[in-house]
């Protein structure tokens, strides 16, 4: 199976996709510990400095994600630059329907509970699940 994944990919090209997958990996997690637990580990006052250095910590590994995708899309070939371009397009493009659908449901009086988490979401997984479609038809 990996043997399908690596076909017309050279070393160099495993080791940078390996580097950027490590690299969001550890983001992603720094992410989730800094944004579930820091508030636990370190309780502050709503609306205190304390408290909105807290709240924004969880963007320190986030601009570590964001450096990562940068660093990644300078180390690979123009094929896989375009598909990275594209699935981000089309991630973004979610993003922005989802924020449309919100609104929509709004001017019908239906409350959505967290909209900015929606679209977070929701553009993320599209851009996640479009770059792995994207590569899985480009390497066929």
């Amino acid at each position: 199976m990996r043997a399908n994944t690596d076909r017309g990919s050279t070393p160099q090209e495993r080791r940078a996709s390996m580097r950027y997958l490590w690299e969001i990996a550890a983001g992603a997690v720094g992410f989730l510990v800094t944004f579930l637990f820091l508030p636990e580990v370190v309780p502050t006052e709503p609306g205190s400095a304390a408290g909105v250095v807290v709240a924004l910590v969880p963007l320190v590994p986030v601009i570590w994600i964001a450096v990562a995708l940068i660093r990644h899309v300078g180390r690979v070939d123009e094929l896989q630059r375009g598909l990275l371009l594209l699935s981000l397009a089309i991630g973004f493009g979610a993003a922005m329907l989802i924020s449309l659908v919100v609104v929509f449901l709004s001017t019908a009086a239906i409350v959505v509970d967290q909209p900015e988490w929606w679209v977070f979401i929701g553009g993320m997984a599209v851009w996640g699940v479009s770059i792995g479609v994207l590569s899985f038809r480009a390497n066929r």
